[in-house]
């Protein structure tokens, strides 16, 4: 097709393309050389490049035009116009005018038709368009013992490429304010000391592209993860001893073992609790039974220790805006919670750290107070503990629904809105604002991590519904930012739970998505996988009938070269579904060597 597609290009091109615009005749009219009832020309400058072009069409005719139609990447004859479905109306302006704006090489035919049913049209070829953005090859060549290197870099486009320019670290973004304060490059070559860089190329129209490269030795790649997340829901029998809770761990950490992993992801705050004495949060009902009552012991820091002993990584897994899942009456919580006393205390200043959404108790994303808790738990957590890493999961905003504009926090939207209008600043969209929101809490919580200890890994777990993430009524989890930019994340770990057979969201497809959209090769990538649906017969057929379902997502992963591990959901399924062949392929799998 492609050569059929090519040949008819040529043979067009000599036709059309050189023929002056001002004097385009219908084509049918050509062999006549009179006058038609209705002629159609075309107003455009095909010669020149642009990123997009916009055609006038003039038609003339002594009736009044009855239909205008347009019909794009096929070469046309009347007839093709006589189907409507083949072509798309074009609607006059109010200068009864027709105009049509594209943004795409290709053959665009136009038809007219007056109210007598006089009728023409005419084809065109467009291959002004340039709407690509260049392309980048950096080399670089050690100079000085590899104190510095020469950096070369080339471009190639169709149109000319104005400019070159850097930053150093990671700028996922070339719209970013930041590249107003770049390098610019006036030379092909330049010297930098090794490090990561990002470099931007722009052409004449605008068209932007950046890549991000480590110049010299990129820090070396650790071992491919191999977690389990460990829920609150694994600590929720008792008895709740000191006795009790450590062979419990022992026989968990144990079996993850035996199952070739290298790394747990453990509750240690579910619910703006602790599984640890703290200075801020009340002790979690899962460690002692009742929320508030000291265990008698630190359940944690028996955690880490029994990770260490076993070459474990241990990742301490909290919920930062989650206070309740199934109520919102406050005397529930006991009564040293942060929540109850913002609520029951005689200030009402605070009342809106805490927001009562569908049944549930959240903390307020857009509140100040509110992120220094979570920030100053955090803090904690790392200075008293021996960690790998912080791990936040999924529970950010609630979906919102079509009131998102005026429910939840919007209040403090309001105020948001005029405070920047006195200022004589535009205020953010609400759904930008809430992004920024916990945009500047992932931030601050990665900073604050860094400060304390550079080597304990900060990462979160979103759902993997790629899609929703970005809506306007839900989530506001900004993952392109993150995977785009220093000072966010160590690494993103989508949980995609659904199988190649899912509608929306198959497995492989999905994944790929997420790999495109990591920039930043410091930020790991990993893959949350639903070893919990194995055998699971609510849910894609393939659940249950396919014995390699899980297998076969641990291969895909390995086989893009993109991803860094895995996180598996969650460690009570694989002791309850202990002989699921799907499970046991999975496990058999995964000891494997990537």
């Amino acid at each position: 097709m492609k050569k059929i597609y090519y040949f008819l290009l040529l043979c067009f091109v000599s036709t059309f393309l050189f023929t002056p615009i001002q004097k385009e005749t219908p084509l049918y009219a050509a062999q006549t050389q009179t006058k038609q009832p209705i002629e159609l020309t075309l107003d455009a400058d095909l010669k020149t490049t642009v990123s997009e072009l916009t055609i006038q069409l003039q038609i003339d005719s002594k009736y009044p035009i009855a239909e205008v139609r347009y019909m794009a990447n096929r070469i046309a004859t009347i007839s093709n116009f006589h189907n409507k479905n083949n072509s798309t109306e074009l609607i006059a302006t109010k200068n009864n005018t027709y105009s049509l704006t594209i943004t795409e090489n290709g053959i665009y035919s136009f038809y007219a038709k007056d109210s007598k049913g006089n009728e023409t049209y005419i084809s065109k070829f467009v291959l002004c368009i340039d709407s690509t953005a260049p392309q980048i090859t950096i080399s670089s060549t050690a100079k000085q013992s590899s104190t510095s290197y020469e950096i070369t870099l080339s471009a190639t486009d169709k149109s000319e490429i104005v400019s070159f320019a850097y930053l150093e670290g990671a700028y996922g973004n070339a719209q970013d304010s930041a590249w107003n304060k770049a390098t610019e490059i006036e030379s092909s070559k330049i010297l930098l000391n090794p490090g990561k860089y990002t470099f931007r190329a722009e052409d004449c129209l605008g068209n932007t592209t950046i890549e991000i490269q480590y110049i010299g030795t990129k820090p070396q790649e650790t071992e491919e993860l191999k977690a389990v997340w460990i829920s609150y829901l694994e600590f929720s029998k008792a008895p709740y001893t000191e006795a009790s809770w450590k062979k419990q761990i022992d026989t968990m950490f144990n079996q993850v073992v035996a199952n070739g992993m290298n790394a747990v992801i453990v509750h240690v705050r579910p619910f703006s609790d602790a599984f640890y004495p703290s200075a801020y949060y009340p002790w979690s009902s899962y460690v002692s039974g009742k929320q508030g009552k000291d265990p008698g012991f630190d359940p944690l820091a028996y955690m880490v220790t029994a990770a260490k002993e076993r070459d474990l990584q241990i990742h301490a897994w909290l919920n930062p805006y989650r206070v309740t899942s199934n109520t919102t009456d406050v005397t529930t919580l006991s009564p040293d919670h942060p929540a109850r006393k913002w609520l029951t205390d005689t200030k009402t200043s605070n009342d809106r750290n805490v927001l009562s959404y569908g049944g549930k108790l959240y903390y307020n994303p857009a509140s100040k107070e509110v992120q220094t808790l979570i920030i100053n738990g955090v803090k904690e957590l790392v200075t008293n503990y021996d960690l790998d890493g912080i791990h936040f999961d999924d529970y950010f905003y609630p979906t919102l629904g079509k009131n998102y504009q005026t429910n939840f926090d919007a209040k403090e939207y309001n105020t948001y809105c005029k405070a920047e209008t006195k200022l004589g600043k535009t205020p953010l969209s609400i759904a930008d604002w809430r992004r920024e929101n916990v945009n500047t809490l992932v931030r601050e919580v990665y900073a604050a991590v860094k400060e304390i200890d550079k080597n304990v890994q900060f990462g979160i777990s979103p759902g993997g519904f790629i899609d929703y993430l970005t809506m306007d009524d839900r989530y506001y989890v900004d993952y392109e930012t993150w995977l785009s930019y220093d000072g966010y994340i160590d690494y993103l770990c989508p949980q995609l739970y659904w199988t190649n057979s899912h509608s929306i969201f198959p497995f492989n497809e999905t994944l790929l998505r997420f790999i495109e959209a990591r920039t930043n090769p410091d930020i790991k990538l990993y893959v949350g996988i639903a070893s919990y649906k194995a055998g699971l017969k609510t849910e894609e057929a393939e659940w249950y009938t396919n014995e390699n379902v899980l297998k076969n997502m641990i291969s895909f992963s390995r086989k893009t070269k993109e991803v860094d591990g895995f996180m598996f959901f969650r460690y009570d399924f694989f002791i309850s579904k202990k002989n699921n062949i799907a499970l046991k392929n999975m496990l058999t799998e995964l000891k494997k060597s990537n």
